[in-house]
């Protein structure tokens, strides 16, 4: 019995010794009373967690957690918690605790409760980071776009708008490669570093669901929205059936698309949302009061280009969304959207309805198409300004008095260079 009670102590040792916070900890879904918050354990088991307010000395917030067992990585495990009654606007410092020892000590916010004022935010897609053998022959993956927007100024919240994780090879067809896939890409310094400056927000796209173009017929799709769901700490999703769901902004709304789990294959009168979220997606936009509703896709909404993915392919759900907007002349409607490793802007004229306008942000990091413009789609009659080829993010920043708001998209490099900027006025998508 010796050697095994030696073992016990040695592998004890070892662990306690280990013990670490390897990722985050971050916010994700915050408002001015809550947050969520989540981060990557190793060697951890059950953790204590202390928030107290640094301009209040009696408002600390204590308690303990587990970790997701059936999310980990040899010993590196996720771990999620909600931090409830705060206090608006509050500065806080957040402590993770294993058996007495602070592991992580960092400052988290709330926010403040206001229906109108100036306020931005950053999105971005296709952020690929080589792990493993990936970095040897993967050697153009530049990810010193995450330096950029861990220091940019501007943003309360991030939005990433899919493809935030690329699944490679037998990566999708296996539960536990896939969450390894999701742990080393979040150990990586210069994701992390960024991860712990804002508030985060994630819908995926084929490449952080499954194979590529895959669709709802995919086998693991529970298991991808499962490890999904254990990454990242957004808003309750209002069905099972996908991991799309809106929040609310000061006077903006967001409602965050599913464009892989109920995606028809290709068959007559297909659909890319399926019916729930459709029917969810027409309630919300008719009964939402915000200035500017914002629809984000991994896909793009109004690219007719037939070379590529895009919700115009989708004639049915096309109709019934836009006919929606027409019949109930709702105000404020533009999107967002990633997915094609180059940004633009395209300006779409529909019969009776103001312009739409689709601004796609892509990528942050993944392989560019620097000969695009030579080829069809380089012209494109619906584009205005450039076509974007080079790594980018955007800042989002609306401005202005009550009803007469404005929307402000500006593309910026790696570096974080304005490459260009485009106004919207409420005025100008309103009935």
């Amino acid at each position: 019995m010796r050697i095994p009670l030696l073992l016990i102590l040695s592998l004890t040792s070892i662990l306690s010794v280990a013990q670490s916070v390897v990722s985050g900890p971050f916010q994700g879904h915050t408002t001015s009373h809550s947050t969520k918050v989540w981060f990557l354990g190793k060697g951890l088991d059950t953790v204590q967690y202390k928030a107290y307010n640094l301009m209040d000395s009696a408002d600390i917030h204590t308690g303990s957690i587990s970790a997701d067992y059936d999310y980990c990585h040899k010993n590196s495990c996720p771990f999620k918690f909600e931090l409830g009654n705060l206090k608006e606007l509050g500065t806080y410092n957040l402590q993770i605790i294993a058996d007495g020892k602070v592991l992580s000590d960092q400052e988290i916010q709330t926010i403040r409760n206001y229906d109108v004022d100036d306020f931005s935010f950053l999105i971005g897609s296709c952020a690929f980071i080589g792990t493993g053998k990936d970095k040897l022959y993967k050697l153009w993956n530049s990810t010193r776009i995450f330096n950029t927007l861990a220091a940019e100024n501007n943003g309360d919240f991030m939005l990433w708008m899919g493809d935030n994780v690329y699944l490679m090879g037998k990566d999708y067809k296996s539960l536990n490669k896939s969450i390894k896939r999701y742990a080393k890409v979040r150990q990586h310094k210069k994701l992390n570093r960024f991860l712990k400056t804002k508030f985060h927000y994630a819908i995926w796209d084929d490449h952080d669901y499954g194979p590529n173009n895959c669709d709802g017929t995919f086998p693991q799709k529970e298991n991808s929205k499962k490890i999904f769901d254990a990454f990242w700490q957004n808003p309750n999703a209002p069905h099972k059936n996908g991991i799309y769901f809106s929040m609310k902004y000061a006077d903006i709304e967001l409602f965050m698309l599913d464009d892989r789990y109920n995606r028809s294959d290709n068959k007559s009168e297909k659909e890319l949302l399926g019916k729930h979220q459709m029917d969810w997606l027409k309630a919300g936009l008719t009964s939402s009061t915000a200035s500017f509703k914002i629809i984000v896709c991994g896909n793009q909404m109004l690219n007719e280009f037939e070379g590529h993915e895009s919700f115009m392919q989708y004639k049915k759900e096309k109709d019934e969304l836009f006919n929606h907007i027409r019949t109930n002349q709702i105000s404020g409607v533009l999107f967002f959207s990633g997915d094609r490793h180059h940004s633009e802007i395209l300006r779409k004229q529909e019969t009776g309805i103001y312009p739409f306008y689709d601004f796609t942000c892509s990528a942050l990091t993944s392989w560019r198409y620097p000969l695009r413009k030579l080829f069809k789609e380089g012209e494109n009659d619906l584009r205005i300004k450039e076509l974007l080829l080079q790594h980018n993010y955007a800042v989002v920043s609306v401005s202005g008095i009550e009803n007469n708001r404005a929307i402000t998209v500006t593309y910026k490099n790696k570096f974080g260079k304005v490459l260009q900027s485009h106004t919207l006025r409420q005025q100008e998508i309103s009935y």
